[in-house]
């Protein structure tokens, strides 16, 4: 039975990961390896702790797919091509079919190992000491680190504050802020779920604490850094619908960001460079031993080419390309027009408006199947197929979330002269023929739901493909409209959270399953 419990249980895994880390040496770059010996112990044990912790969020479940590609899938921007099978039960909603219980896992493995490395800095006994910069340099990732863990799983396993169907409510995630370090720490920890505003909370206090520890640019945008945590503190309280301080960390994030928004001219350019200029902090890919191979890469989720704008040369399987309302909001129009027909033969784009972010998006090969019009947005950086880095958070959203903190209905800052600013110099700088258009004029006379409504649109297509149209669809507490593709999903729905683990569950008896499962 001991061992049972060893295997299964959510925190056993925790602290197994960091046992195995202890034993078959930390992983860092450029050293290759820290001896079992000075794990935790020395300065080097620390820097090899932190960048383990990094590294679990490349898994493919994580970053490394899923996060990116099932946002995309279960909502209504994403269309399976069944070219090779993946995520197909996704786009259908199918019960079960959604985010694994992996995520629950190494989430709470890489908090542990957080919580493991906090504990260990104030024990260092090493000549020189660590210094001030140091320790807030260390303080500051693992505190970012953490506030992102939790929201990873609140935003996938919980409802969101002011969304929620209070009688399928289950609350919201485990906080887990000490460090297990034995087994028998490890089977007595048997907590409850958190309500979710308390995990919300949480995931404030780390990220307002790592921003007064980091610094801009810091350590750049493959690591934690103050520009990328006041954006994500701006992120997280829109999702928990406090306007004001969305707003106020927005403000500061653009503030200390800098002018990063790129243009007509070089936006689609940014998506062919190793990092997106707009990029605040991203998950690095830095070498082909990281590449997560032709079954669930994100270029071969995206799309069956190899290189843009050459269909002869067959790479991925394009599993999930845009449906015909995104194309349409894409200012895409099919030759033969926007139906399910002309969608299922050969794609031929007719048309494009002057949004230029429609360009990330062209017929793809039809070497496995009839050709789509697929997202080129992960295209293999530097010519290395299947291997990019991935954008966390960009500038462009962190405009956006100000725009609609100022337009919300019952927001405490409403400010819809403010939210228009902020729309149009987005817009500006994505339609080549924005600045005195029709468009333009119409934004200009816009009501307040229309002004909102505007801005979620633009959500949508800026950040397409890149993991969120789900997310903004669930705090929204909006139905999943897939037509003419997919039947509906209520959001009052089971299948709009996904189960935790169930030996998990077996384990603790304090930890209720989501409803439904």
């Amino acid at each position: 039975m001991k061992n049972f419990l060893y295997k299964t249980s959510l925190l056993i895994v925790c602290l197994g990961m960091f046992a195995t880390s202890c034993k078959k040496q930390l992983d860092i770059s450029p050293r290759q390896s820290i001896d079992a010996n000075i794990a935790l112990k020395t300065r080097a044990g620390i820097n090899a702790s932190i960048t383990a912790v990094y590294a679990i969020l490349k898994n493919a479940r994580i970053y490394g797919r899923d996060m990116i590609t099932h946002p995309e899938a279960l909502a209504d921007n994403g269309f399976a091509t069944n070219k090779s099978g993946r995520l197909l039960p996704e786009a259908q909603n199918n019960f079960g079919a959604h985010f694994t219980t992996t995520i629950w896992s190494q989430c709470y493995r890489a908090i542990n190992q957080i919580n493991l490395t906090l504990a260990a800095i104030p024990t260092l006994a090493e000549t020189p000491a660590p210094t001030a910069a140091e320790i807030a340099a260390w303080e500051g990732q693992l505190l970012f680190l953490r506030g992102l863990f939790h929201f990873i799983l609140v935003e996938v396993y919980s409802y969101m504050p002011g969304a929620v169907v209070t009688a399928q409510d289950r609350g919201g995630v485990i906080i887990s802020l000490e460090p297990i370090a034995t087994g028998d720490g490890a089977q007595n920890f048997k907590p409850a779920r958190a309500p979710i505003a308390d995990v919300y909370n949480r995931i404030v206090l780390d990220l307002t604490a790592a921003n007064s520890r980091l610094s801009n640019p810091g350590l750049g945008v493959n690591l934690a850094n103050k520009a990328a945590t006041q954006g994500l503190l701006a992120r997280v309280n829109l999702y928990r619908a406090d306007h004001a301080e969305a707003k106020r960390w927005a403000d500061s994030c653009i503030t200390i960001a800098g002018s990063r928004l790129t243009t007509t001219a070089n936006h689609v350019s940014n998506w062919r460079s190793d990092t997106h200029a707009e990029t605040l902090f991203q998950v690095r890919f830095g070498s082909s031993a990281e590449n997560i191979g032709v079954n669930e890469s994100l270029q071969t989720s995206f799309t069956t080419l190899v290189t843009a704008g050459n269909p002869a040369s067959l790479g991925g399987f394009g599993d999930l390309v845009p449906t015909l309302t995104l194309l349409t909001d894409l200012g895409i129009t099919l030759q033969g027009g926007m139906t399910t027909a002309n969608f299922a033969v050969n794609a031929v784009i007719a048309s494009r408006s002057t949004d230029v972010r429609n360009l990330l998006f062209e017929p793809g090969s039809n070497g496995r199947g009839p050709a789509k019009v697929e997202t080129t947005k992960f295209l293999g950086k530097a010519g290395f197929i299947n291997l990019d880095n991935v954008p966390v958070i960009r500038i462009a959203e962190v405009y956006l979330i100000r725009a609609e903190a100022q337009a919300a209905s019952g927001s405490t800052v409403l400010n819809l002269v403010g939210a228009l600013a902020d729309l149009k110099t987005l817009k500006s700088r994505r339609y080549t023929d924005y600045t005195g258009s029709a468009q333009e004029l119409a934004d200009n006379t816009a009501t307040q739901a229309q002004l909102f409504e505007e801005i979620i649109r633009q959500r949508r297509i800026e950040l397409a493909f890149e993991g969120h149209r789900f997310f903004d669809l669930k705090r929204l507490g909006r139905d999943l409209v897939k037509a003419p593709h997919y039947n509906t999903v209520a959001f009052t729905d089971r299948r709009i959270l996904p189960a935790l683990p169930t030996a998990d569950i077996d384990f603790n008896p304090n930890l209720k399953q989501n409803f439904g499962y």
